[in-house]
Parts: structure tokens; sequence; C-alpha cells
């Protein structure tokens, strides 16, 4: 059955007031990929669930653990609207909600208005300040440096006193990457610059000039060499959950995100990404992306991204509910610590993992899901015990009935 998805006004103000009063609210935005997995999370321990997305067509909307779904203002073009929104809301709540943004550009405009909508919301993250210490990739490297966390060698070109000097101590290819993220992208479109030689490097210093930067070293031999620490940090600034995946492929192939991820457990992964993340006085769900170097066998820190990502249905399923810790210590209850992992789950977004298997050469060494399990997941008997895909999901049906819908829009991008 489709869900109706409200738009704002006086219906969905009814409907907000009439939410289940059993526990407090938990109120969502986007509503891809990751929104859906921390619907299903929280929704399966009675939270009610009020989903919000610019895109009717979200997967997470259809979810039968949305109590309610409604259109929002994107607040990339209009954020005093997204935030009117959300504070019309909470006035009509039964109870003071938790906020769960799941992309970067939503938590930046709830944390710019985090004052305004503190008298109706709970915020289980970090104030604006700390989050942009740790966004700042120039900060984190250098903090790293200090506690001796690995990292890539890194290079900082204002440090220099000429570029001539600079070019000459650089190893090629190597590549120049942004301190802050998010200007730098809306510039360029792009994430880094690859340089193979020294007429690049001074090209792009050039061009990127009013952007800080920093220049690494590019090590890594494969996809799988990239992991991530999965985590929630809380209140009192110790990790209270802590988990560890690796990918395994992604799409698209040369510049995509994750669309297979394997639980694996790393000790050394999980000690240094919490250590800074508890130096930095970091408070919340994050992930900590590292690189596995194998000149001298280490995992070397790349960044930090200070909300919810794309395959938080992994440690969840792995047994760490990030989600339902950050809810739980937001509205007072206490909080397990759980760093304990179920090794061996695997996590596939099946819909581009297609694509990419369509794409690969013959010849290559494509082929990280069995006959059984690609046979479990197109007969929807998703999910078992190590095996789960980003939508398809038979105990909540409707989200993949909107994938298939979406298939057959090509308007239609999930911003996961």
């Amino acid at each position: 059955m489709v869900k109706e998805i409200f738009i704002p006004g006086k219906e969905l103000w009814s409907a907000v007031s009439k939410l289940p009063t059993n526990r407090p609210p938990a109120i969502l935005f986007n509503s891809h990929i990751t929104g859906l997995a921390v619907a299903r999370s929280l929704g399966r321990e009675g939270v009610p669930i009020i989903a919000l997305d610019r895109d009717g067509r979200a997967y997470g909307l259809q979810s039968k653990y949305v109590h309610i779904a409604a259109h929002c203002p994107n607040p990339l073009t209009d954020e005093l609207s997204f935030i009117e929104l959300l504070e019309e809301i909470g006035k009509h709540l039964p109870q003071k909600g938790v906020l769960f943004p799941s992309n970067d550009e939503w938590v930046f405009a709830v944390s710019r208005h985090r004052e305004r909508l503190s008298e109706y919301y709970h915020f289980p993250f970090s104030e604006l300040e700390i989050i942009d210490q740790i966004l700042n990739k120039k900060h984190l490297y250098k903090k790293a440096e200090e506690l001796n966390i690995p990292i890539p060698k890194t290079w900082y070109p204002e440090e220099w006193e000429s570029k001539e000097e600079l070019t000459e101590a650089l190893p090629y290819p190597c590549i120049v990457k942004p301190v802050e993220q998010r200007s730098f992208y809306d510039a360029f479109g792009v994430k880094v610059f690859e340089i193979e030689n020294k007429e690049k490097l001074l090209t792009t210093l050039s061009k990127v000039a009013g952007h800080g930067v920093v220049i690494q070293e590019i090590i890594g031999e494969s996809l799988s060499d990239f992991f991530s620490l999965c985590s929630y940090v809380g209140i009192n600034g110790s990790v209270k959950g802590a988990f560890v995946g690796q990918k395994i492929e992604q799409y698209p192939i040369s510049f995509g995100t994750g669309c297979l991820v394997i639980s694996k457990y790393i000790e050394s992964i999980v000690k240094d990404g919490s250590e800074i993340l508890e130096i930095l006085s970091y408070q919340g769900i994050s992930e900590s992306e590292f690189i596995f170097d194998s000149r001298d066998h280490t995992y070397k820190l790349l960044d930090i991204n200070t909300r919810t990502w794309k395959w938080i249905d992994l440690p969840i399923k792995a047994g760490i509910n990030l989600p339902l810790m950050a809810y739980s210590e937001a509205i007072g209850e206490d909080v397990e610590t759980k760093t304990t992992q179920r090794d061996d789950v695997k996590w596939v977004y099946f819909k581009d993992y297609l694509k990419l298997k369509q794409e690969k050469k013959a010849g290559s060494t494509f082929g990280h899901l069995t006959d059984v399990e690609l046979e479990k997941i197109v007969t929807g008997q998703l999910p078992n015990e190590f095996l789960l895909d980003a939508v398809i999901d038979k105990d909540d049906p409707e989200p993949a009935v909107q994938l298939i819908k979406n298939s057959y829009n090509n308007g239609y991008v999930c911003p996961c």
C-alpha cells in the first residue's frame, strides 16, 4: 500500500499531534538509503518516525516503520524554509523529538539553527564548531600527527617557501585535496585533483588559489584497502559503539560510493579512530575512513564523516545499533558499550552492484557474491544472518517497490 506523503499544512500538523506517545519521536531527513536504515533500526524498537525528504520518491518514505512521511524544502536552496518547517512540526509534537540528519547539507542546516530548534528537539551530535574542526583536513591531519596516528604522507603548501621547492619534494602521482570539502566541490565539481607531474601541480595550485588545500601521497592498491570505523561517541566523550567495515566494491567504478561492504573487525582502526574522536571532543555517530598501506602494514586515517552514511545498516545487522544508541542517550536512557561485532556480514546495494557487474570487463576478478546469495536477493529472501540489501527487505517490502518504480524514472537520483 502506497503511503501518503504529506505536504506542509494543517493535515500534516494534525498527523504530527496524533503520533504515539510511548516514546519520543525521531525525525529523519533525507529519507533515501541512509534514512531508510535509520527508520527501520528505530522503528523496530517502537520509536515513532517522521521521515522528511525533498523528493517524494525517496525509498524511506514508504517504509512501514515510518508513521508520517512528508515533503520538505531543500536546505541547499531554501535553508530558512526547511528550518521553519522543522520548527512548525516541533510545535505540534506530543513530546520533544530527536533529529537524525542523514547527509552533510542537512547536518549543517540544523546545526546552524541549533539554538532555535533546541526547544523542540534533541541533537544527538556535536555542535557546529566541533564538526567544522573535524571536517577541516589540515586540523584533522595535524592532530593525527600529534597523536602518532598514521596518515598518508601529507604536505601543506603554505608551509613551503616556494612552489618550486614543493614540486621537487613530492612523489608523483599524488593528489591535491581541499582543507574544506563543501566550497571546494561547489567550485570545481570534484573531491580531489590527481597530479601526474610538476607542471600539473603548479597549474592546479594556481587554479585552486583561495581554497585551502593539502597534498597527499597515493597509497592503496585496490578498493578492498578501504576500511571504516563506524562509531557512536557518547555524551561523556567515550566511544559507546564501535564497528569496522571493509569496502569491497563501489559504483560508479572510478568515483562512486560503496555498493558491497563486509564487516571485518580491525583492532588498530578502532584504537586510533576512537582516540582521535575523543581528543577532538566529538559526540555522536560518525564514520572514520582508513586505508591500508601494504608498505608498512598500517591503516592510515583519511577522513571523518560526522553523520550517518549510506551503509549504516551493516553495523546494525552486525550487532552494533548506532542509531539506537544515539537516540537512547539523547532522551536520557543509559547506553551499554558495544564493540563486539559479527564479522563476515555483507551489505549490498543490489541495484548498483548489478550495474557494476554489467559494466565490468570480461576476465575481471568481479564476483564477491555467490550464486546462492544472488538468488536470495532476486527472490526477495533478505535479510538473513550474513547478508542484507540496502533496500530489499521481506519484512518491509514497500521501499523495494518504490525502488522498482524509480528505475523507470530517469530523473531520480539517490543522494546517499
